[in-house]
């Protein structure tokens, strides 16, 4: 299914890759105008070059302390106003009970959480004059926890959380603002642990058993395809909520 989000643009955050990359693809084939942040320049450069609709990429660190600020200020330079705004970019540190650090901490709630809020209230002027969405995306792992993920577990939880307050908040201008929390999805943080040599087939099938939709992950297509589903007028009622793809993992 496409929408039409011709004469709209879209702030997609960790775009460069995975399920950003995807989602950033999903937006621009169906009509929007897309300010691609990441801190990867090559890769956005290349990514907005092949999109419609004159894409743009904004080189901005969501891990350091100002880059909300950077790519508030670029994405309003660029695009006049913001009609979505989808909070992708995270990390996903392995810190279990006994071992989490200070440093390791930091980095996880700065860009999973801090500058998630920071950006979206830089930009929620503009997203009510427009009467936006934002969209943010959490994860499964935010109800059920998961096993040496202290740090990234509740930051996700986190964003559970704003997610309802800044629906609650922004509402009543016209604002809608919910949450998709993936499952176990074949993205671009996994290939890096791949690559890193944890083994793929066997990863596969062990995950996989958790989901009972055919026993397989997820395709970052599918989180995009829910994105554009919020992001669209057909979502036009729903705000405040946390939507589980996941393949049936938490029912």
């Amino acid at each position: 299914m496409t929408y039409n989000f011709k004469g709209k643009t879209a702030v997609v955050t960790g775009a460069s890759r995975g399920i950003g990359e995807a989602i950033a693809r999903t937006l621009a084939a169906d009509g929007a105008k897309v300010a691609l942040v990441a801190r990867s320049a090559d890769k956005l450069k290349a990514l907005a070059a092949s999109l419609p609709n004159g894409a743009v990429a904004i080189e901005a660190d969501m891990s350091s302390a100002d880059g909300w600020k950077a790519a508030a200020e670029s994405a309003l330079k660029v695009l006049g106003d913001v009609d979505i705004l989808v909070n992708n970019a995270g990390v996903s540190a392995a810190q279990a009970m006994g071992k989490v650090t200070p440093e390791g901490l930091d980095e996880t709630l700065n860009v999973n959480v801090r500058n998630l809020i920071l950006l979206t209230d830089a930009l929620s002027e503009s997203l009510i004059k427009r009467k936006g969405t934002v969209i943010n995306i959490s994860s499964v792992s935010s109800f059920s926890g998961a096993l040496g993920q202290i740090a990234y577990s509740t930051s996700k939880g986190a964003v559970n959380s704003f997610t309802r307050n800044a629906s609650i908040d922004l509402g009543r201008a016209g604002v809608r603002v919910n949450a998709i929390a993936p499952g176990v999805i074949d993205d671009g943080m996994w290939s890096t642990a791949f690559a890193k040599g944890l083994d793929r087939e066997k990863t596969l099938e062990r995950m996989g058993r958790l989901v009972p939709l055919e026993k397989r992950w997820g395709a970052a297509q599918d989180i995009a395809d829910a994105v554009a589903f919020l992001a669209s007028d057909k979502a036009g009622y729903i705000t405040g909520q946390v939507l589980r793809v996941d393949g049936g993992m938490i029912v």
